[in-house]
Formats: structure tokens, sequence, C-alpha cells
């Protein structure tokens, strides 16, 4: 695990990574944060001999609208079971053990680049407010904030209110190139970073706004930034 985490940070303009080692904690993984890439071990108790925990998540997550496309690459040394995955989970591909580092490198690299099938990666937002399907292009939106049940998107020339509005459930919404979570009540457009200062917790957005940085998030936030 920790060799595949060290050749997937040798890759260009990589964010932040993620590393467990059961299929619980990487549920709760992927269902907290948005996932460009899996490399999963098709075993990953490796006490139990029929153990195919890998291939169980992947087809869980695969049900999940947001990872329908994601690519995954299966490591496994029973060659057998990483093709039936290939085929019945559309995985990118699949690698042997014992891996060669400079094939997985180059591999995770083409991984990487794959093109989603994700209206999410479109440069427009859409939301609902008083049974009205709105349509608002992200390179206008600032940040978004929650207080109280409720979400506030400030743009370029207006202040959306939306009641009793979840922040968690909008983010599965917005394009993941262009925004980034801060905090727990907090998330900022990318485009309209100013700076961000690692040692006081703080984005200053160009607008003048500062946003603190969330001490949980800090490290995912830098790594992902």
């Amino acid at each position: 695990m920790e060799a595949l985490a060290e050749l997937t940070r040798k890759c260009d303009a990589v964010g932040a990574i993620f590393c467990v080692d059961n299929k619980q904690d990487a549920y709760a993984c992927a269902m907290e944060n948005e996932i460009d890439l899996f490399l999963v071990d098709i075993i990953l108790n490796g006490e139990d001999a029929h153990d195919v925990s890998g291939i169980v998540i992947m087809e869980r997550l695969r049900k999940i609208k947001r990872y329908e496309f994601t690519p995954v690459i299966f490591i496994t040394s029973l060659v057998d079971q990483a093709m039936n995955a290939f085929h019945n989970l559309h995985c990118f591909d699949y690698i042997e053990k014992p891996f060669d580092s400079v094939k997985v490198e180059k591999l995770i690299r083409t991984a990487l680049k794959a093109p989603l099938c994700d209206d999410r990666e479109k440069g427009v937002f859409y939301y609902r407010k008083d049974g009205v399907l709105y349509a608002l292009n992200v390179d206008r939106m600032i940040y978004l904030e929650t207080c109280f049940r409720n979400v506030t998107i400030y743009t370029l020339d207006e202040t959306i209110e939306l009641p009793y509005a979840s922040l968690k459930n909008l983010i599965k919404d917005l394009p993941r190139k262009y925004f980034i979570q801060c905090s727990r009540n907090v998330v900022v457009n990318r485009l309209f970073i100013a700076y961000a200062d690692k040692v006081n917790q703080l984005v200053k957005l160009r607008n003048g706004k500062l946003v603190k940085i969330g001490g949980k998030m800090k490290k995912g936030f830098f790594e992902e930034l």
C-alpha cells in the first residue's frame, strides 16, 4: 500500500492520497471525499484464503452515481480473479504482484488522465429553489457557506439563499475540478483563491473574504490544492 502511494505521489498534479486497509474504512473514505482513481487490492484480509473484499467494496461503490465511471486499478496475485473483476466491474486495468514500479507509475499516470462521464465536470451548477430549477455558471460562484440549516451561495453579482439545504448534498453536484472544501461550513471556488496561508490556516478570496481552514481538513486541503 505504501509503495503504491509513493508511486502515485510522483505523478504530476496529484491531489490528496488516502490509504486504508479494510472495506469499512474504504467505503467511509469514498463517501467523505471525491475520489478520482481507486487502487484496490482484491484481497484485503490475508488471513482468509477466499477473501475478495476488494471486489466487494467496488461492487458497492459502482452503484453510487458519482463512482459509476471512476477508474479502478485492481492489485492481485490471482490473475483469474483480476480478469473477472476487469469484465464485471469495468476496471481500468489490473496490476499483478509482484509489480514493476516503472510500469505501475505509468499506468497510474494514464488512469489519472482518463476522462470521466460526469456532468459535474461541466461549468454549470444546477440548484432548485421554490420548485424552480436554476442554472448558475461556476466561474461566477465565489464560495458556499452553510449556517442554521441554510446554504448561501456568494457569486460575483448576487447572494443566493437556499433554505433548508444541505452543504453536504450540494457538494456532490459541484464540479470537483473547481470547488474545494476548507471547513465543515465552507466550500470555495479555486478560481477565486488569492492565497492560502498554511501557518494561520486561512484562505483569502479575491473578493477580500478570509475563510478559516478546519483543523481536520488542513492536511487534505493543502494536498488537494
